[in-house]
């Protein structure tokens, strides 16, 4: 499985983990699936969600008026959602999914982790071998990851897909 971010799509995600950085980020994921990939258009953040160190959450009436609105777009579908890791004391955020994070989950959805940690060193954006993306930005380090649960997986074990961003690949800001 493949997954696209557009630039917007990037750096909504890497501004809405740092901007909240230390409590996690939430957001939606709109765009098209098809069996082999998804392309995501938009990432918009939950305004409302409640957050703290290691979760967040949006209110069900929230998500009621979300849904309704986003049924006026027809071009675009909810594919899925995205939320940050956050380092915590010495102990550095990681891309693996929790188990809420799994229990909740539906078959064609997405999911996006951005880990995001304080930066050791700079590092150019770059494909990573398992699929995910990582780089620095000013002084953070993130790492993104995409998940998936296959059709046909009655295991309910999401899988990592393989994430396509042109924007990203290369980048380093100035500061990264």
């Amino acid at each position: 499985m493949q997954v696209y971010l557009s630039e917007n799509v990037f750096l909504g995600m890497i501004l809405s983990a740092i901007e909240v950085y230390k409590s996690e980020c939430y957001g939606l994921l709109l765009g098209l699936r098809t069996n082999e990939k998804f392309v995501i258009d938009y990432a918009i953040p939950y305004q409302s969600a409640k957050r703290g160190r290691t979760w967040a959450e949006l209110r069900q009436d929230k998500w009621m008026v979300i849904s309704k609105i986003v049924k006026n777009f027809p071009k675009l579908d909810v594919i899925g959602d995205f939320h940050s890791h956050t380092m915590f004391g010495e102990s550095r955020a990681d891309i693996v999914l929790g188990r809420e994070d799994v229990e909740y989950m539906s078959e064609n959805e997405l999911q996006i982790v951005v880990a995001i940690n304080d930066k050791i060193k700079s590092q150019v954006w770059d494909n990573n071998r398992d699929g995910t993306i990582s780089g620095t930005i000013d002084r953070y380090h993130c790492k993104v990851a995409a998940y998936y649960l296959p059709n046909s997986d009655k295991s309910h074990q999401p899988k990592l897909a393989e994430i396509y961003c042109p924007f990203a690949v290369g980048l380093l800001v100035k500061g990264g």
